[in-house]
Formats: structure tokens, C-alpha cells, sequence
């Protein structure tokens, strides 16, 4: 297999829903036994205001390294994730993480993003195009808790789980992970901030074309860039996705 690209990233356009209005302010609840039961959706509840979303605007799949490290030298035949403060970062060679990512257009926010990321090796996948994709049926998604990644675009030692949301004043952004600008300019946080959080996979659906319908319920702590603490209660999210890239 030929070297693995530090972020490999496709974002495909998706058509927008019509009911956004009806839909501001939906609970978690109303949302989840929402008569339009495929669209894709998410609500949750953030210092005492409910939001929600059926406009997906957003969805792709990445590939990152993994369990990244700095070295003082080039390493020969691979591509390095980053090249920062004298050091070229590097991750395992045997391994890649495979993410899918998908976005919401959210009244009251300019956007929420989130990722759901998997450890594959590398013999697991096979390349299409510029992505490498699970060869066999996607593991990411069973019924059950999910981790968190909570260094995700750092090190990316852990996998699984991240939210970013951007709210309208653009001097603040919240994320589940880590915050920081970059692998060496970081909070000093560490890998315990998620360790009250949960996300659940409560319902897998299988649809046609080999695609599933996916729903979770969540709560989580998320950060601003300064390293301070907000509680994301009462998450619900619904969507889609394959399992299989290859059929």
C-alpha cells in the first residue's frame, strides 16, 4: 500500500430540507419521534437553550494517522501528518483511522460538526481514489457506547467521537477534544475530560443500498479555546451511512 496522506477529507453537497423553521426548537424527544422519521437530525440542549437541526449540509469520510509522534529526521517513504516546531510528526505505519464526518446548518449557531472515527490497519483497507476504506463491513457502528476521540487532530492516540460547534460570535469555538491551535500550542488539558460523557448508539436501521439509519443519544463536556467547561445535555442524533464501500 502506498503511503498514507496525513488528512484525506471528501465533502459532498447534500440537499437542505424545507421545514427548517417548524423544526427550530425541537426537543431531543420530539425529534426522535419525528413523523419525517428519515431525516437525518440533531438537537441538544447547551446553558439552558434547546437547539436543533434537520439541515444537514455536510457529510464525507477522512483518513488520519494515528498514535502521531515527533521525530527529529525525515523518515523515508512517509508522509508526515504535520511539520511544526522543528519536528516532522509522524504516526503508525501499520494503521490509519477511517472518520465520517457530517455537518448541520443549526438556528443559533453558525455550525455543528461532528466525526465518528474507527482504527483500521492498513491491511484492512483498499484505496478508492485518494481514501482508503474499510475492505470488509465498517466496524465503527454498533448498537452500544462509542468513546470519545479526545485528542483528535493531535496525536490521535484515541478514536471515536468528537463535536465541534461554532457559534455566531466567531471569537469562540467549542469542541469535545482537546483545544488548541495546533500539536504543540495545546490546552494543557489532558485525556480525562470526557471520562463523565457518554454517547450511545441506541438504533440501527438497515435501509436500501446497502445504507443504515443511525440514532444515538449523548451528553457531553465541551470546550472554548481558553480550556473552559460547557455541558451539552440531552443530545439526540439521527443519520446515514454505508457500511460496506465497496457494494
Amino acid at each position: 500500500m502506498k503511503s498514507l496522506i496525513p488528512i484525506l477529507v471528501l465533502l459532498f453537497a447534500v440537499l437542505s430540507v424545507s421545514c427548517e423553521k417548524e423544526n427550530e426548537g425541537m426537543t431531543a424527544q420530539e425529534l426522535e419521534h419525528d413523523d419525517l422519521h428519515n431525516r437525518d437530525s440533531i438537537s441538544f440542549t447547551l446553558e439552558n437553550t434547546t437547539y436543533s437541526s434537520t439541515k444537514l449540509n455536510g457529510f464525507g469520510f477522512a483518513n488520519k494517522q494515528s498514535n502521531i509522534k515527533p521525530y527529529a529526521d525525515i523518515l523515508n517513504n512517509r508522509d508526515a501528518a504535520y511539520v511544526i516546531g522543528g519536528y516532522w510528526w509522524y504516526g503508525e505505519k501499520d494503521s490509519l483511522l477511517f472518520e465520517h464526518t457530517y455537518s448541520f446548518e443549526v438556528p443559533g449557531l453558525s455550525n455543528i460538526s461532528f466525526g465518528i472515527s474507527q482504527k483500521f490497519a492498513t491491511d484492512d483497507l483498499t484505496q478508492i481514489n485518494d481514501l482508503f476504506v474499510p475492505i470488509t463491513d465498517d466496524t465503527t457502528f454498533r448498537v452500544g457506547a462509542k468513546s470519545f476521540a479526545i485528542d483528535r487532530d493531535l496525536e490521535n492516540t484515541t478514536y471515536g467521537v468528537s463535536l465541534e460547534l461554532a457559534p455566531l460570535q466567531h471569537i469562540k469555538r467549542w469542541s469535545t477534544s482537546v483545544p488548541a491551535s495546533s500539536v504543540v500550542l495545546r490546552s494543557k488539558l489532558n485525556k480525562n475530560i470526557q471520562d463523565d460523557s457518554y454517547f450511545h448508539i441506541v438504533n440501527i436501521d438497515s435501509l436500501a443500498d446497502n445504507s443504515v439509519r443511525i440514532e444515538a443519544h449523548f451528553e457531553t463536556n465541551i470546550y472554548d479555546e481558553m480550556g473552559s467547561t460547557y455541558r451539552l445535555k440531552d443530545g439526540f442524533l439521527r443519520f446515514k451511512t454505508k457500511l460496506n464501500y465497496l457494494k
